[in-house]
C-alpha cells in the first residue's frame, strides 16, 4: 500500500514529499475522512511561556508611539498590580482611577507633558511599569472579571446588566398561587383634597401577582406611604369574591371579568411593611412560607415589578401632576388598571408547548381559567366573615337607637334591624360601643360583630342626595371632622351672639323687655270679658283663613 501512495506522491503536480504525503493520506483515513484532521495544531498557539522566553513586550506595536513602546509584564509586576488593586479599590471606584493610583504610589511614575501637549506616564529611573491593558489583565486574572464588575457597579446592577440570566422565576412553579409576589408603587398623580381641592400625598398601590399565570390577583391601597394596611387589603381582595370586593368601591363588575380568588401558601415580599408579622394577625390564616427578598433588589421580585405602570420622567424644572380625582376615585382607576392588565398582558413566554394551549389567548386571564379548569391551583379558600376579621382594620363604633355611628357617619342595614341590637340600645336609653372593621381608604361600608356574627352596614345620607359623597377615605373623614369641629366652635359663639342681637332688636322696636311678664299664683280665671275677646279673635282669624 505504501508503494502505491508513494507513486501517487511522485505523479501529482506539484510533486509531494513521499513521507509527508503518506502521513496526510493515512491521517485523513484514520479520522473518518475529516479534512479538519489535516489542519496544523493552531489550538496550541500562544501556550509558550512569555515570562521565561520573551525578551521584550509582546503584542502589536502601539498605534500612537510605535514599536517598542511599553514594558514586558513580569511576575513581580503582576503581583504588584494585584496588591495595588486590593489596596486602592473602593466601592464604585473605576478601574482607571485605581490604575492611576497604582502607577503613582506603587510604581513611582510621574506625568510628563510632551511638546504636543499630550500627557503620559514615565519613570524617573527608567524602571518598567505596566500599561492599562496589562494592569487590567493582571487584575482580571487574579480576582475575576465578575468580582471587579461587582465592586464597580454593585451586586444589584451587575446582576441586572452584566450577569447572564439565571432563568425565569416561573420555572419553579406548576400551580396557581403556588408563589405570589407583593410590591407597592406610587401613582404619579397626587389626588385632589376632599375639602379645599389642594393636592394630597400620592396614593400607594400594593399589588399581588401570581407567578404561574402572571395574573394580578390582589390589590390594596394606603394613603401617603406604604403601610401594612395596604398589604392586608390586598390579601383581603384575594380572599373574598372579586365582585364583592369591587362592590365595596362602587364598581359594577361583569361576570368573567376578574376570576382570580384564593390565598397563597407562599408569598414573597421585600423588607418593608409587608414583611411584618402583624400583617396577618391570625396564625390560621398566615401563609406557612414567607420569602423576604434583599433590599433594593428589583430583580428579586421581577414578576410583580415588571407589571408596574411606567412613567416618563421629564427633564427640566421640578413638577408634579395634580389629579382631578379624589383618593377613592384614584383607587377605582387603579382597580380598573389592575383588571385590565389581566386581559392585555402577553404571557406567551410562560406558555409551554401543550396541545391544549394551542388556541388559548396568551393573557393572564385566559391562562388562569385554563389552569383553574384543570384544578392546578393551591389557593387557600376563606369565608367573607373570616376575611373581614383577619385582614380589615379593627375600629370601635357607637350604637345608637337609630343606627351605628363611625364619628359622625351613620350606618344601617336590614340585618342590623333584624338582629335586635337597636332594640337593646333603645331599652337602655343610652348608646353603647361595638367592635367593628373598616377599609381604611373607603368608608362606604363597615362591618360590626354582633353575637359572633359579622354584619355588613352601609353608610346613610342625612338627606336625599348623591350617594357618591359616601365614598370617602378615613383620611377624608378625619379632615371633614376636623373642619366641622372648627365650625362648631365658631357656631357656639355665633349662636349666643345671634340670640342677643334678636333680643336687642325686639326691645328697641317695642321699648319693652323680652321677658316682661310677671308670675302670679293660681289658675287663669275665664271671665265673660275674656271669653268675648277670645271669640272675637278667633272670628277674625277664621275670616283671614277663608280669604286665603
Amino acid at each position: 500500500m505504501y508503494e502505491g501512495i508513494n507513486a501517487w506522491a511522485k505523479r501529482i503536480t506539484p510533486r509531494q514529499h513521499e513521507t509527508r504525503f503518506r502521513t496526510w493520506v493515512l491521517t485523513y483515513l484514520c479520522f473518518g475522512r475529516n479534512i479538519w484532521a489535516l489542519f496544523p495544531p493552531f489550538h496550541r498557539s500562544g501556550c509558550w511561556s512569555r515570562e521565561e522566553r520573551a525578551k521584550q513586550k509582546q503584542g502589536p506595536p502601539s498605534k500612537a508611539y510605535g514599536k517598542g513602546y511599553g514594558h514586558k509584564m513580569t511576575r513581580k509586576m503582576s503581583e504588584q498590580c494585584e496588591k495595588a488593586y486590593d489596596d486602592f479599590r473602593l466601592q464604585g471606584k473605576p478601574l482607571t482611577h485605581i490604575y492611576a493610583d497604582t502607577l503613582t504610589n506603587v510604581f513611582g511614575c510621574k506625568v510628563i507633558t510632551r511638546s504636543s501637549r499630550v500627557k503620559e506616564f514615565f519613570h524617573p529611573q527608567g524602571e518598567p511599569f505596566p500599561s492599562y491593558r496589562q494592569f487590567q489583565y493582571a487584575v482580571y486574572e487574579a480576582y475575576g472579571i465578575e468580582a471587579v464588575q461587582i465592586n464597580r457597579w454593585g451586586s444589584v446592577r451587575h446582576r441586572r446588566r452584566q450577569a447572564p440570566s439565571q432563568g425565569r422565576f416561573s420555572e419553579d412553579v406548576a400551580y396557581l398561587l403556588e408563589i405570589v409576589e407583593f410590591d407597592g408603587y406610587f401613582t404619579k398623580e397626587r389626588p385632589r383634597g376632599y375639602l379645599d381641592g389642594n393636592p394630597l400625598p400620592p396614593l400607594c398601590v400594593v399589588k399581588a401577582r401570581d407567578m404561574l399565570s402572571g395574573a394580578n390577583v390582589g390589590i390594596g391601597f394606603s394613603f401617603g406611604a406604604e403601610r401594612m394596611s395596604a398589604y392586608r387589603m390586598a390579601l383581603f381582595s384575594m380572599a373574598v369574591p372579586n365582585d364583592y370586593f369591587c362592590r365595596l368601591w362602587g364598581i359594577e363588575l361583569e361576570p368573567d371579568t376578574w376570576v382570580t380568588i384564593g390565598l397563597p401558601p407562599h408569598y414573597k415580599v421585600d423588607r418593608g411593611p409587608g414583611s411584618s408579622e402583624n400583617v396577618i394577625a391570625s396564625d390560621a390564616a398566615r401563609p406557612p412560607i414567607r420569602d423576604m427578598t434583599p433590599g433594593y433588589s428589583g430583580q428579586a421580585k421581577a414578576t410583580v415589578e415588571s407589571s408596574h405602570p411606567r412613567n416618563v420622567k421629564f427633564e427640566g424644572e421640578p413638577h408634579y401632576v395634580a389629579s382631578n380625582l379624589t383618593p377613592v376615585e384614584l383607587a377605582r382607576r387603579e382597580i380598573h388598571r389592575h383588571i385590565g392588565y389581566n386581559h392585555t398582558a402577553d404571557m406567551s413566554a410562560r406558555m409551554p408547548m401543550d396541545r391544549e394551549l394551542t388556541y388559548v389567548l396568551p393573557t393572564p386571564h385566559e391562562l388562569w381559567k385554563y389552569y383553574a379548569g384543570n384544578l392546578r391551583t393551591v389557593g387557600i379558600p376563606m369565608s367573607i366573615p373570616d376575611a373581614v376579621r383577619t385582614f380589615l382594620t379593627p375600629v370601635t363604633m357607637i350604637v345608637k337607637k337609630d343606627g351605628v355611628y363611625l364619628d359622625d357617619r351613620k350606618y344601617d342595614s336590614k340585618d342590623l334591624r333584624a338582629c335586635g341590637l337597636l332594640n337593646r340600645v333603645a331599652r337602655r336609653h343610652e348608646s353603647m360601643p361595638v367592635g367593628g372593621y373598616m377599609l381604611d381608604l373607603c368608608l362606604r361600608y363597615v362591618w360590626i360583630e354582633v353575637d359572633h356574627k359579622i354584619l355588613e352596614l352601609a353608610a346613610q345620607l342625612p338627606i336625599r342626595g348623591d350617594e357618591e359623597t359616601l365614598y370617602v377615605s378615613i383620611a377624608e373623614s378625619n379632615e371633614w371632622a376636623s373642619a366641622r369641629a372648627q365650625v362648631n366652635s365658631m357656631f357656639r359663639v355665633h349662636e349666643l351672639a345671634a340670640l342677643a342681637e334678636s333680643r336687642a332688636a325686639f326691645e328697641t322696636e317695642t321699648g319693652k323687655s323680652w321677658d316682661s311678664g310677671t308670675r302670679k299664683p293660681g289658675r287663669v280665671k275665664k271671665t265673660a270679658a275674656v271669653l268675648q275677646e277670645t271669640r272675637e279673635a278667633n272670628q277674625h282669624t277664621a275670616q283671614r283663613r277663608s280669604a286665603r
